[in-house]
């Protein structure tokens, strides 16, 4: 069955008593975007998108025009921009009141043009969410208003949306184009999500074929800013210490985010000093394994005692991918750290930069990070170098040592912590 491009998953049957945590946990992304619905609460469905991300949709009738509608109620997970199972039932049941008491789609409160919906938008989405809420803004006043402001958002069209992109990238901005390809992107599914659009035109929009050129990052910790970065994630009084160490171990293991915060106490063998990442969990979707250095079992036995299946656990849970970028921001916009702003993901550039400099084999730093060899390697060559990743990781580990404490010759970073 399809729903406006929507699969309802027919081979997945949901619970007969309704939707669990443990259910929607082990679904799994099936090349298209696919529902499965809610029996403990009508109406309510689990949407499992192309990637694995999850979300709770809710189908209607409007009364007015008997049209079939969709709302979006929000990302499920635990995390605190996400929704829980129960939430979701509570948020459903609070929309079927407004439903009946015709508050739902108040067309007072109903935006009609694009102008209408950016401001919406941005005082309920942006502003209470963003610390630094008039990028957004310079973008929608500069960007959009200007040109499709005055467009019916129920009428507008993706190609209309197209041609406010192409401004930007005439003018030489192909970056910035990318932004506001983004922000479109967010606008349309804030409306579709608020039930103001049956479906968002800016579904298609793809920055290839639009001509935009990403900006690329070359940013990478010099050995003189390992001390300060170190220095200042450790004595920042408002992170958490999962937070804390999480950033520590991006920078000794040059693992991506979303790969630490996923990992569990299972994947962790402290015997063997090695940390399992399953290929779900991995961007490549291929699997691998981490050699646990001195300083990095140090930094991971400091968690044992928080009460989590995760390692490196939120209030509520798995870590959203979001805090790791936000607690290093916060640490330049408060003043902590002067160097030239740096990113989580930019640990990787720096792992990779400095084993180079470490002298160690390109193959190995490569694998180092779980990077491709390449398309001859991928088939015959299987070997996972974990021994020869041990050697490079502890050299890089030692090197980061003597940045953190220049005095102590190669004491562990763990002294430092």
């Amino acid at each position: 069955m399809i729903i406006r491009g929507i699969t309802m998953a027919d081979k997945i049957i949901s619970p007969p008593k309704g939707l669990t945590d443990a259910f929607i946990k082990h679904l799994k992304p099936q090349g298209k975007q696919y529902e499965v619905p809610d029996k403990a609460c009508p109406g309510l469905c689990i949407r499992v998108g192309n990637s694995g991300k999850k979300s709770f949709t809710w189908y209607y009738q409007e009364p007015e025009t008997n049209k079939r509608r969709m709302m979006t109620f929000g990302r499920y997970g635990d995390g605190d921009d996400q929704l829980t199972l129960s939430a979701a039932r509570k948020a459903l049941e609070t929309a079927k009141l407004k439903l009946d008491s015709g508050d739902l789609h108040n067309t007072s409160n109903t935006p009609k043009t694009v102008s209408d919906l950016c401001d919406v938008f941005y005082e309920k989405r942006i502003l209470p969410h963003l610390r630094r809420p008039d990028a957004v803004l310079q973008i929608i006043d500069h960007d959009i208003k200007p040109t499709i402001g005055n467009k019916d958002i129920k009428t507008i069209s993706t190609v209309a949306l197209t041609k406010c992109i192409d401004i930007v990238v005439e003018r030489g901005a192909t970056s910035h184009a990318g932004k506001v390809t983004a922000i479109l992107k967010q606008l349309f599914k804030f409306a579709e999500g608020k039930g103001f659009i049956d479906r968002s035109p800016a579904y298609s929009l793809d920055k290839k074929d639009l001509g935009i050129v990403l900006a690329r990052r070359d940013r990478w910790l010099e050995s003189h800013e390992i001390k300060p970065v170190w220095d200042a994630i450790s004595n920042t009084p408002k992170m958490s210490l999962p937070t804390k160490n999480g950033l520590k171990i991006l920078l000794l293991t040059g693992v991506r985010t979303g790969e630490l915060i996923k990992a569990k106490w299972e994947h962790i063998n402290l015997d063997k000093k090695e940390w399992f990442i399953p290929k779900e969990n991995t961007k490549t979707l291929q699997e691998w394994t981490v050699p646990l250095t001195p300083e990095i079992l140090s930094l991971i036995t400091e968690l044992q005692d928080l009460d989590s299946d995760y390692v490196f656990c939120g209030l509520k849970g798995m870590m959203t991918d979001k805090v790791m970028g936000r607690a290093m921001r916060r640490l330049f916009e408060v003043g902590t750290l002067t160097i030239e702003p740096v990113r989580p993901h930019d640990f990787r550039r720096t792992v990779r930069t400095h084993l180079e400099r470490l002298n160690v084999a390109p193959h190995i730093a490569e694998k180092c990070l779980n990077h491709s060899l390449g398309a001859i390697n991928a088939v015959y060559n299987k070997n996972s170098y974990l021994e020869e990743r041990r050697e490079a990781l502890e050299r890089w580990n030692e090197f980061v040592s003597l940045q953190v404490n220049p005095q102590s010759n190669v004491t562990h970073i763990r002294q430092a912590s």
